[in-house]
Order: structure tokens, then sequence, then C-alpha cells
């Protein structure tokens, strides 16, 4: 029996030792053309025109606000499967609306239900009591950034109220008083 050299196996692509190695091309992204100014018009008003309806409906107590973002992302859907050109367009930011609205609505109702009782503050004597707003129990320091940032706003739209129910217009710009009044 011979002996033989086993057979030294070329790569696919390989163009041997002898060829320089090709240069390497840099790997730009390109940005297709841009889309027609209607189509712009069309996602636009799709996503808000449908989040306007569905707020003035939740707003009027016709349906709730999960039942409204479902509707919308049925609504959404069925447009964008079954129609061309800009309605398409508008089915799809209606119903991306729809899935926005369904998270936020999820996320308000679990806050809620996860709320403790809110403590009520002491009211001053001429002001009517304000509820407070509830506190997740959950969270180690009563709720998340942004929440706590929303119940700062509150109080100090309350307090900016409470003295303007009792001061009146004593805190407006030195120019609304009048002096000589107050001194006589």
């Amino acid at each position: 029996m011979a002996k033989h050299k086993p057979k030294k196996h070329k790569h696919r692509n390989s163009a041997g030792a002898s060829a320089a190695p090709a240069p390497r091309r840099r790997a730009s992204i390109r940005r297709g053309d841009p889309p027609d100014p209607w189509t712009i018009v069309a996602a636009a008003a799709g996503g808000a025109g449908s989040a306007l309806l569905s707020g003035l409906a939740v707003n009027q107590q016709i349906v709730s606000p999960e039942g409204a973002a479902l509707l919308m992302i049925g609504a959404g859907g069925a447009t964008a499967y079954l129609a061309d050109g800009n309605a398409r367009i508008v089915g799809h930011s209606m119903a991306s609306a729809g899935a926005g609205q369904l998270a936020l609505a999820m996320m308000g109702r679990r806050a809620m239900t996860k709320g403790a009782a809110p403590t009520p503050a002491p009211a001053p004597a001429s002001s009517p009591a304000l509820p407070a707003a509830p506190r997740l129990a959950n969270a180690p320091h009563g709720g998340g950034h942004v929440i706590d940032v929303f119940r700062d706003a509150a109080q100090q739209l309350e307090l900016i109220d409470e003295d303007e129910a009792r001061m009146g217009m004593r805190d407006a710009a030195p120019e609304f008083y009048d002096l000589a009044d107050q001194a006589a």
C-alpha cells in the first residue's frame, strides 16, 4: 500500500496564498427616501385623533379607559390590515396609540388598587378637606420618582390655592398695592 499525502483543502472563498487580501469597505447606513408629507399627516391624525376621541369617550364615562384602548387597538389593527395607502398609516397610528393608552390605563389601575388608604391631612377651617394622593404600598419610599414629582406639584398647587383663599391678592406684585390706602 502506497502512502499518500493528505491534500490541502482550499477554503471556498480563498484566492490562494499569493493573492493580497481585498480592502475592507466601510459599511454605511443609508437613509431611505423621505415619505410623502401626507403620510406624516395621516400618521399624526391617526394617533392624535383617535387618542382625542377615546379620551372624550372616557371622560363622558361612555366606556372604561381599558375598553377605549382595546377599541382603538382593534379598529386600528383592522384598518391597518384591510386598508391601503394613508388609511393603513392611520390604522397603524391608531393601534399604537391604543396600545400606549392600554398600558397607561393598566398601570393607573394597578397603582390605584395597590395604593394604601389615603391618610387625610388636617385641613384649615376655611377650606374643604382635599383627598390625599394615594401612596404605593409596595415601594419603600411611597412611590417612584415620577409619582413623587406629581405629588409634590399637587401639594404646591394646593398651598397656592389655600394662600389665595386666606390672603386674597396680598401676594400680588408691589404695583398692585396702594400704600396710601393702607396707611389711612
